[in-house]
C-alpha cells in the first residue's frame, strides 16, 4: 500500500486516533478534515494535565498566538491580510453573539468588571478606559502621561431626567452638554491657535467659553469682518420685548429692550426699591467744576478729535458716575458712564429755573419801583 494511503487506527480507553491519506489525525473521530481534529474537550499544558476542560471546549496554558510572528501576551491576536467592512476597516478580530452576524442582538465584552483598554499605552502606563460605570452611563476614562485616571473625561447619561446628557468632566451631566472646568471652542480653522479671544489677538476668529477651578467664567467673540460678533434678535414679527437682560444675586439691575423700531438701554429705577429719597445737593454748583475738554486718543491712529470728560477729574467731583480702574491703563483703565450725568444735568436745569423765576421776579419789582 502506498504511503499517501496509509490509515493507522488506534483505540485506547474507546477513543480512536486516525491517520488519514491525507496526514490529518482525529481524536474521536473517524474522518477529521483538518492536520488535528478533536471531537470533545481539549486541555493543552502540564498545568491543566488533571483538569476537565469545557465540554466541546479547550483551556490553553501559557500564551497563544493567532496569525504570524511571536505572542505578546496571553492572547495576541495579528492579522495576515486586511478584512474591511461597511464602516469598519482593517478588521483584526470579530465577536458575534449566538446566531452569528445578527446586529439585533444584544452581545457584551467584559474585560475586568466591565473595563477594557482602548488604543495604546505611554510608557507602559494605559491609554484610556472605556466603561459602563453602573447602568446609568457609559464613560470614556482616559490616564494621563503622569499615570493620573480621570474618572469624568466624557460621560453619556441615562439616569432618570438626564437620559441623552452627555458630560465631560462630570460624572453627572445636568444638561445635553454639561462640560466643567475646561474651555469650549469654536474657531474659523482647524489649525494651532495663537493669542487669546479675549481681547481680539487670536490669529482666528470664532468663540471661545472658559471655566476656571476658581469659578471664574467668561465668554469672548472675535470677528475681522466688518458685521458684529454678536447678534442678538427677536423672531419676525415680535414688536416690543428684552434683548438683553442684567442681573445680580437673581435682581434685574437693566435691561436693552426694543419696541420694533428702537431700542432701548434701561437701567432700573423702580421707587419701591429705594428709599431715604430726598432731594439731590447735586446740581448746577456741580455741573459747573466738571471740566470739559477736547482730545484724541493715543491708540487713534487717525488721531480724530473727541470732546468729554478726564475719569479722574470727574472722580474728584461726581464719582457715581466714574468707575475707578487699575495701574494698568490698557486693561484697566477708568471708566465713565456719561448716562449718569443726565440727572445731574436736570437738576442744573431746574437750578437755572430756579434762578431765571428769582432774576424775573426781582426785574419786575424794580420796574414797579421805577413807575
Amino acid at each position: 500500500m502506498r504511503k499517501k494511503l496509509l490509515s493507522v487506527i488506534a483505540v485506547f480507553s474507546g477513543c480512536y486516533s486516525i491517520i488519514a491519506q491525507s496526514g490529518n489525525v482525529g481524536i474521536n473521530t473517524p474522518a477529521p478534515a483538518n492536520k488535528l481534529s478533536v471531537n470533545g474537550n481539549l486541555s493543552i499544558g502540564n498545568a491543566y494535565v488533571n483538569t476537565a476542560a469545557p465540554a466541546d471546549g479547550s483551556i490553553i496554558a501559557g500564551s497563544t498566538k493567532i496569525g504570524a510572528g511571536s505572542p505578546f501576551n496571553i492572547l495576541t491576536v495579528r492579522a495576515n491580510e486586511d478584512i474591511s467592512q461597511t464602516l469598519a476597516p482593517n478588521i483584526i478580530a470579530r465577536f458575534d453573539p449566538v446566531g452569528g452576524p445578527d446586529i439585533s442582538k444584544d452581545a457584551s465584552i467584559l474585560v475586568n468588571g466591565g473595563r477594557s483598554i482602548l488604543g495604546y499605552s505611554n510608557n507602559g502606563k494605559p491609554y484610556s478606559f472605556l466603561r459602563g460605570n453602573q447602568s446609568t452611563d457609559l464613560r470614556l476614562q482616559v490616564v494621563d502621561a503622569g499615570g493620573v485616571l480621570f474618572y469624568d473625561s466624557f460621560v453619556v447619561s441615562g439616569a432618570n431626567n438626564t437620559t441623552g446628557f452627555v458630560g465631560i468632566n462630570t460624572a453627572f451631566p445636568q444638561a445635553n452638554l454639561d462640560v466643567r472646568l475646561n474651555n469650549i471652542k469654536a474657531l474659523a480653522n482647524t489649525g494651532t491657535q495663537t493669542g487669546v479671544i479675549w481681547n481680539g489677538t487670536s490669529n482666528y476668529d470664532g468663540f471661545e467659553a472658559y471655566t476656571a477651578a476658581s469659578g471664574d467664567a467668561l465668554v469672548g467673540l472675535q470677528r475681522s469682518g466688518p458685521g458684529a460678533p454678536l447678534h442678538v434678535t427677536k423672531s419676525a414679527g415680535t414688536t416690543v420685548g428684552e434683548l438683553i437682560n442684567f442681573s445680580i444675586n437673581g435682581a434685574g439691575i437693566g435691561t436693552i429692550s426694543h419696541n420694533n423700531t428702537s431700542v432701548f438701554y434701561n437701567t432700573t429705577s423702580d421707587m419701591r426699591l429705594k428709599e431715604n429719597i430726598r432731594s439731590s445737593k447735586s446740581g448746577l454748583a456741580a455741573l459747573k467744576n466738571i471740566g470739559i475738554y477736547d482730545y484724541n486718543y493715543k491708540a487713534d491712529e487717525k488721531k480724530e478729535l473727541s470732546t468729554g470728560v478726564l475719569a479722574q477729574e470727574l472722580y474728584k467731583v461726581y464719582p457715581m458716575a466714574v468707575t475707578p480702574g487699575g495701574e494698568n491703563e490698557k486693561s484697566q483703565p477708568w471708566q465713565v458712564d456719561y448716562s449718569k450725568l443726565v440727572p445731574i444735568l436736570i437738576k442744573s436745569i431746574q437750578d437755572l429755573e430756579i434762578k431765571n423765576k428769582l432774576l424775573k421776579t426781582r426785574i419786575a419789582e424794580l420796574q414797579n419801583k421805577t413807575k
